[in-house]
């Protein structure tokens, strides 16, 4: 048991088990330094790996893929998201509760689309947790890991620090309703080329008739499964998060258009 536990409120109940999320890649030994400190800290704890992927510094993928990850997980997970440009700088680190959930992540926008109106918000008290001789280059690991051990082992968000309002919010990008149709941007390229972006096309749309999709100069049809195309054929479709996304069947949608993070996607109605 952690040593910073104590008698914990009503309201959270740690699983024990912390997810994380960070763009630390795999190449070097940050994200072992990390769960290692975590360990020392907490040796019951359970990881699971969201990803460790993310784009360098890219802190709106790193809201979109915890927004569509930490609602799979069982109450009383902890979730640390560790994306960071602003790392040694005067920025605050949040520890929130959510629907049964807690989080840490710094305060620059990453948790704005991912907790609710309901989420109780605090500032990390950094120097309780910090470890002795802190990096100021890597808080992943002398912050964020002790902080984490802490949560895991049951010490409620709001013992860790003071209640926080001014915390910085940020949404995904809206779509906007033009003569030609729906424009979205692409938010989001996985490791199959799946162009994702953030628009939940309304029913009212899908209902409307045949539609079709328009990125980097090339159009496709708006379909329901990848097997509604031929083989090799670019089509749009919702994809698992519910929203928009342009796929090449059998192949990278990314490679055949060219496309990047934050090109135009078009929905509009199939011309007749």
């Amino acid at each position: 048991m952690n040593k910073l536990a104590t008698e914990t409120p009503v309201g959270w109940r740690s699983s024990g088990i912390v997810s994380l999320l960070t763009d630390f890649g795999l190449a070097d030994a940050y994200v072992g330094e990390l769960k290692g400190v975590l360990l020392a800290h907490n040796a019951d704890a359970r990881f699971v790996d969201i990803t460790h992927a993310v784009d360098p510094q890219s802190v709106t993928q790193a809201s979109w893929l915890l927004a569509h990850a930490w609602r799979r997980f069982p109450d009383g997970t902890t979730h640390v998201a560790v994306v960071d440009p602003g790392v040694g700088t005067a920025r605050r680190i949040l520890v929130a509760e959510d629907g049964g959930h807690a989080f840490l992540a710094p305060d620059n926008g990453l948790l704005g689309p991912v907790l609710s109106a309901g989420a109780r918000v605090f500032a990390l008290d950094q120097e309780r947790f910090a470890l002795d001789g802190a990096s100021h280059t890597f808080h992943g690991r002398d912050l964020f890991a002790p902080a984490a051990a802490a949560l895991a082992a049951g010490l409620s968000p709001r013992e860790m620090g003071e209640p926080l309002d001014d915390w910085q919010r940020a949404a995904f990008p809206a779509a906007e309703e033009r003569a030609d149709g729906w424009c979205t941007e692409v938010l989001h390229i996985d490791r199959f080329g799946n162009l994702i972006t953030p628009f939940e096309v309304p029913a009212a749309l899908r209902d409307e008739g045949p539609l079709q999709a328009t990125a980097c100069g090339r159009s496709m049809p708006f379909v329901s499964t990848y097997a509604d195309v031929a083989m090799g054929d670019l089509l749009a479709l919702l994809g698992s998060c519910g929203t928009l996304e342009i796929s090449l069947r059998d192949g990278d949608a990314r490679a055949a258009l060219g496309a990047q993070i934050g090109d135009q996607v078009i929905l509009g109605r199939t011309p007749r």
